[in-house]
């Protein structure tokens, strides 16, 4: 077996449990209103962690704290198989079907760097497409490859994503995964961290070169402005 078909077969758990989850709960008891993404991740958790007991594979799944809005995963759990014991986390997008060209943040690329030198891998994305209904409910739907779910691992994300100033990492909901190696992907990550650090840069050495011309404009124009209360304070 290759190290990409064992990645194949955690995908494919994952996604065993998640299309169960929805088929057994197309209409989940969720009212449309603020926070929906994270309601549906709130759910979502609480379900996988019950329809993966029947995996023999996923042990140890335990959801993220429900007072921690900041967690780096929605869900983490091991696979084993045949002596591997790999940690995963999976991170749940939910995406109004109205929303399906949204660029959603992925997680912190720092926050990817030190999971790395730890030791682990694979960070799952789990995207799930839901709407909202005349009743105010929510309703799982298909995307649209007619596909109730969209999974991958972060190592095999599309090229286009991106490291934001913010430290955050993006991608577009529609985006299509690309298979690649670790160590392409390391490389591949390492670049875009890179890119996106020689881009603040390269703004923060243009915003310097003008703050001197900013001053003194600022200063003029304040001189002007108490020049005028100052007038108008000592008028007869």
């Amino acid at each position: 077996m290759s190290i990409r078909e064992f990645e194949e077969r955690i995908r494919s758990s994952v996604d065993e449990i998640i299309n169960k989850i929805i088929n057994d709960n197309k209409k989940p008891n969720i009212i449309g209103k603020a926070r929906l993404g994270a309601q549906i991740s709130d759910f979502l958790e609480d379900k996988f962690i019950k329809y993966s007991k029947s995996d023999v594979n996923i042990i140890n799944a335990i959801g993220a704290p429900k007072e921690n809005t900041k967690s780096s995963f929605d869900i983490k759990f091991n696979f084993k198989y045949k002596g591997i014991t790999e940690l995963i986390w999976i991170d749940f997008k939910a995406i109004n079907e109205g929303s399906l060209d949204s660029n959603p943040d992925i997680g912190a690329a720092n926050k990817v760097i030190s999971f790395i030198k730890q030791g682990n891998f694979y960070i799952l994305y789990v995207y799930v497409y839901y709407k909202n209904n005349n009743d105010g409910n929510v309703e799982f739907v298909s995307n649209n490859n007619g596909k109730f779910t969209k999974q991958y691992f972060l190592k095999d994300i599309e090229k286009t994503f991106r490291r934001t100033p913010t430290g955050q990492l993006q991608v577009n909901a529609n985006s299509v995964s690309e298979y690649r190696t670790r160590e392409e992907f390391i490389n591949l990550f390492f670049q875009k961290v890179e890119e996106s650090h020689k881009r603040s840069i390269k703004k923060s050495n243009e915003m310097l070169k003008s703050l001197s011309q900013i001053k003194l404009e600022i200063i003029e124009k304040n001189k002007a402005l108490e020049k005028s209360i100052l007038n108008k304070l000592n008028e007869n």
